[in-house]
């Protein structure tokens, strides 16, 4: 005598075990893309704020630069300021014994002296008593 078993509830269980590794598995692979999304999302806002900070260190450094140009472009225009101001005193210096001069030959009657007209004194003797 044979019994015969009924396979049918645990045909019932197998199919149910199954279904349920099944949907755990879609859930793991869900719960996987759902992880890596996010690590991506992550990494790029690392990547963009990295980018950021670069620009901004980039940007701080130019600026410094630029004002340290600039001090010394203004240094610069000081000097030749101060130059030119001195290059004018001699001008007008010049341009003031010029014209004295003028006026001296115009209104004096004065001449340039020539050698006929100049004396040579000797001061042989007056050092030779200092020293």
């Amino acid at each position: 005598m044979s019994k015969r078993f009924s396979r049918a509830p645990y045909k019932k269980l197998s199919d149910s075990l199954s279904a349920n590794v099944k949907v755990t598995q879609v859930l793991d692979v869900e719960s996987i893309k759902r992880k890596r999304k996010i690590i991506r999302l992550y990494l790029t806002a690392m990547l963009l704020l990295s980018l950021m900070l670069v620009v901004y260190i980039w940007q701080s450094t130019k600026l410094v630069e630029i004002k340290m140009r600039i001090e010394n472009l203004n240094l610069t225009v000081k000097n030749l300021e101060e130059a030119n101001a001195e290059l004018i005193a001699e001008i007008t210096k010049k341009k003031a014994l010029s014209k004295n001069e003028q006026e001296a030959k115009e209104k004096l009657g004065m001449i340039e002296p020539t050698n006929d007209m100049r004396i040579f004194i000797d001061m042989s003797d007056f050092y030779e008593q200092q020293n």
